[in-house]
């Protein structure tokens, strides 16, 4: 071992920890203002981006959610979609707002997002004015009426799911849904089987979910693992699959991206 590796051994965590936060506070500050200068929706405070990142980084925030949405633009596209062209867009899981801010300027559809954590949503209301917020339950149908939206988007949301609230949030997201209308939803697939341990690849390639913490299900503590038959012939069966891209470094996401339709 050498002496650098064996002093950065010695040195406390917590000291590694300010020194990054001192180090890279100038660059975080810069983007802030940037983004203000630039007349774009406000930046939440480090601890709502950790929340929902995992880092209290601005910058990822920002270009995380710019390509996630650059995403669902260019899927629908692929199909001859348009995200202009729906009446009704619901974010479900839309934390604090990480994708929403980036529909601020685009004209259309009436927006709304929520979400289980009610300190996202205030966040999301009180600064993201041109869209409607609401807070729902791990387990509790959501607030709106029956066929409510033409397209639902839930990035990383069935990640964090056991299987039976898997499935009540997407028969509950099918109620509010139109007939014709579109869900776009991620889940991990294949991309992460390096993750799983030898008896939970197992269980993945014989075609079945797998589920870790599932006890903490809704945060980031459970972790779900989705096999894309799986998907694509339980989880959503009662819908039309338009498209399913597999998560990949040089792709959208490396999360598996699933666009469904609910039949007429």
């Amino acid at each position: 071992m050498t002496l650098y590796q064996t002093l950065k051994r010695a040195v406390p965590l917590e000291w590694k920890v300010a020194f990054h936060k001192r180090k890279t506070l100038p660059r975080y500050m810069a983007v802030r203002f940037t983004n203000r200068l630039k007349g774009q929706p406000p930046l939440p405070p480090p601890n709502l981006i950790f929340l929902v990142t995992g880092n209290e980084s601005p910058v990822w925030f920002l270009e995380s959610g710019r390509n996630h949405s650059r995403a669902i633009r260019e899927i629908l596209a692929k199909h001859d979609l348009k995200i202009e062209q729906f009446t009704s867009v619901l974010d479900f899981g839309c934390g604090v707002g990480r994708i929403m801010r980036h529909w601020s300027s685009t004209r259309g559809p009436a927006w709304h997002g929520t979400d289980y954590n009610a300190q996202l949503v205030e966040w999301c209301r009180d600064h993201l004015k041109f869209s409607q917020f609401n807070v729902n339950t791990l387990s509790g149908k959501l607030p709106y009426a029956d066929e409510s939206f033409d397209f639902i988007y839930a990035y990383s949301v069935f990640t964090h799911l056991n299987e039976e609230l898997q499935f009540f949030w997407i028969e509950e997201l099918s109620r509010v849904l139109k007939p014709g209308g579109y869900i776009y939803f991620t889940t991990h697939g294949e991309y992460y089987l390096h993750e799983l341990k030898p008896g939970e690849r197992e269980r993945f390639e014989s075609g079945r979910p797998v589920i870790r913490e599932q006890q903490e299900s809704g945060s980031n503590f459970c972790a779900t693992f989705h096999p894309p038959k799986y998907v694509h012939e339980t989880l959503a069966q009662d819908f039309t699959v338009i498209d399913f891209i597999p998560g990949s470094d040089d792709g959208w996401s490396a999360q598996d991206i699933h666009l469904v339709k609910k039949p007429v």
